[in-house]
């Protein structure tokens, strides 16, 4: 029953990845991104505190994400396989690099339920510095309540939700840089 549920999440994420691929290949650049608007009905809305998580670091050491509440937190949901997700590493990388030293982080969250070493492959070939944790089961996109892949989320020091996209990262969004200022 577990695989069988499993499988059924798996054909949910392929397809959400799938049509924002199709999405993003016939739209044009100027069209909106899709930043979820305030509101507290799921806990995982923009304002409420995130539930407590944890995973798997690459290296199979526990991973709580509360040891993470020193620093603001962008918290990116992604898999190896999904196009999308691959078009924001860049992005990811350049904030990552420009404000670590201000105690912000990018932390990756691998939802692929390939070996760790196929995802560690990846992360080497993408030159990805930012750390990454592994979440075969998904429980991050039940946790935000998400089929869309990427999904990603700004958390301030405090756990709180303070910004979250559906997609890819667009360059240089000013409402995702504005968000990260205010809280650093």
């Amino acid at each position: 029953m577990r695989k069988l549920s499993l499988l059924l999440s798996l054909i949910v994420v392929l397809a959400a990845c799938k049509a924002r691929e199709n999405t993003v290949a016939t739209t044009s650049a100027e069209a909106p991104k899709k930043s979820a608007p305030a509101q507290t009905a799921t806990g995982t809305d923009v304002g409420a505190t995130m539930p407590e998580y944890s995973a798997m670091w690459l290296d199979g050491s526990k991973f709580e994400l509360a040891s993470k509440r020193d620093k603001v937190l962008l918290v990116n949901v992604w898999a190896t396989w999904c196009a999308p997700c691959r078009e924001e590493i860049p992005e990811l990388q350049a904030l990552h690099d420009k404000l670590k030293a201000k105690n912000f982080e990018v932390l990756g969250v691998s939802v692929d339920d390939s070996s760790a070493e196929l995802v560690k492959q990846f992360v080497a070939e993408q030159k990805m510095t930012f750390p990454v944790a592994l979440d075969p089961e998904g429980k991050i996109a039940s946790i935000l309540d998400t089929g869309v892949l990427p999904t990603t989320v700004l958390l301030d020091r405090t756990g709180k939700i303070l910004w979250k996209h559906y997609g890819p990262i667009p360059k240089n969004d000013p409402e995702l840089e504005q968000t990260i200022a205010k809280a650093l």
